[in-house]
């Protein structure tokens, strides 16, 4: 029934959920998740989806090109709201044909003049930008309604807008066995860039390239996060071949996380050629399955062939961290050195986008989580 279905190839797994998510934060954090690319959702179609522990139906408008998202089964009897049809601004039920705005309220009953006029259904807010289709999520609290104040936006690359940047490409890297919350905590793990990224690698694969290493610093910026929900990591590379530093290739990468990281911006500073803007967007099928998707932008005069290198440069040392992704488990609170990163002071920062309270952990997810005591995180 979903399309999300793809799988990244990797080893079997050695550990079961049920362990490895016994000390993890709740797994689906407030903020806006990437559903969909806008081309592969057409006037008057209806896509069924799960995720955040939710099954919703996705739908794009025939009149006004809008796109609403709502919980997939049907308030009067319990129908799969996918099998029906869009009319108009509206979608019908392929039981009894009620039909439902996008805001989860009920307009039409065809065998009755009595239509109730409570709001039917939880619906979500839903964004447009730069192609693809996001929706508003939170955990907990009242229900959603399509249309409600949220937080923040969706993060809008300007140069898009403006036409400096044009689309250059998507990459639909499939699901991996992860929490959420990884991006985000390695960002803060300065000491594995050299342990683990430290090896220059042919794009797009795992193969080293001989006698070439690449040197790091990085830091996150807690100033210009302070009462914001964006973190920047700033985060500069050079080359070195053959035992020599080759200050030609240094690279300054700024990474915006928006929420918890399921918005990653990576603006890519090519020297000498122009900027190349990455964003990666991490969608929770699962406590510990993550769809994960790539798309990106450049300058119009840097080189197709170097804007696919600089990506899929980034992708490979990604699939690095992958790996142990998908393996470990989560330490709350962590064993940390003098030298270790600002872990805590992150998971403080973060802490904003989950929810607020047990009970509403509870209710939300698939699982019983204390998701502030669980993470070494102090009560709200």
């Amino acid at each position: 029934m979903s399309f999300l279905t793809r799988r990244s190839k990797r080893r079997e797994p050695q550990y079961s959920d049920d362990l490895r998510l016994a000390n993890y934060p709740h797994p689906y954090p407030d903020g806006w998740y990437r559903l969909l690319r806008s081309k592969s959702l057409r006037r008057g179609e209806v896509r069924y989806l799960e995720c955040l522990g939710r099954a919703l139906v996705v739908w794009r408008s025939e009149d006004a090109d809008e796109v609403f998202a709502m919980s997939a089964f049907c308030p009067h009897l319990g129908a799969n709201l996918a099998g029906g049809r869009v009319c108009k601004d509206r979608i019908e039920c392929p039981f009894h044909g009620w039909q439902f705005t996008g805001d989860g309220r009920a307009a039409r009953v065809p065998y009755s003049d009595t239509v109730p006029t409570r709001v039917a259904t939880e619906s979500f807010p839903v964004q447009e930008v730069h192609g693809q289709i996001f929706m508003y999520h939170r955990s907990g609290g009242d229900p959603q309604q399509a249309g409600e104040e949220v937080p923040y936006p969706v993060p809008r690359i300007p140069e898009v807008d403006d036409g400096t940047f044009v689309y250059r490409g998507h990459y639909d890297a499939g699901r991996s066995r992860m929490h959420i919350v990884e991006p985000i905590e390695n960002a803060v793990d300065s000491a594995h860039f050299g342990h683990l990224h430290n090896r220059l690698t042919v794009p797009w694969t795992r193969f080293p390239i001989p006698r070439t290493a690449i040197e790091y610093t990085s830091r996150l910026d807690f100033d210009a996060a302070r009462g914001s929900y964006r973190m920047p990591l700033l985060v500069e590379t050079v080359f070195n071949v053959g035992g020599r530093r080759m200050e030609s290739t240094r690279t300054k990468t700024r990474v915006m996380f928006t929420g918890v990281g399921s918005i990653m911006n990576l603006r890519i500073e090519l020297p000498g050629v122009g900027v190349v803007e990455i964003v990666q967007t991490y969608l929770p099928i699962a406590p510990l399955d993550q769809q994960v998707v790539f798309h990106w932008f450049a300058e119009r005069s840097v080189p197709r062939l170097l804007v696919r290198g600089a990506v899929g440069g980034w992708v490979s040392q990604w699939r690095n961290d992958v790996r142990i992704w998908e393996e470990k488990a989560f330490t709350a609170p962590p064993m940390l050195c003098r030298d270790d990163g600002p872990v805590m002071r992150l998971r403080d920062w973060y802490r904003q986008f989950f929810p607020a309270s047990r009970e509403a952990s509870r209710d939300s997810s698939t699982r019983s989580v204390e998701p502030y005591a669980s993470a070494g995180l102090p009560e709200p």
